[in-house]
């Protein structure tokens, strides 16, 4: 959640798995939330990558309901739709 975009998207992208042709050739997808565009999201099999607009170094602090979405998606094995919408989760704190 608290990342570069840019020089994680290096490494993922040049990361040797067996996925690597299919995952650099798969398209962006918008990830929204609310209706709304909040990013975009590139998956194959086990691997997602998200890029949250508007968002720094932070994204949770930036943009919190796109990061806890982002949570939710993937607690639930529901992130690689990128426009799915998460069953209600509530944590304890």
């Amino acid at each position: 959640l608290i990342c570069n975009w840019l020089g994680n998207s290096r490494w993922v992208n040049s990361m040797e798995w067996s996925g690597k042709k299919d995952f650099g050739d798969s398209a962006e997808k918008p990830f929204t939330v609310d209706g709304k565009e909040a990013g975009v999201l590139k998956s194959y099999g086990p691997l997602s990558f998200l890029k949250v607009h508007d968002s720094g170094h932070m994204v949770p602090m930036d943009q919190p309901k796109a990061a806890l979405e982002m949570l939710k998606r993937w607690i639930s094995g529901n992130l690689s739709d990128a426009s799915a919408s998460s069953k209600r989760l509530d944590f304890a704190m």
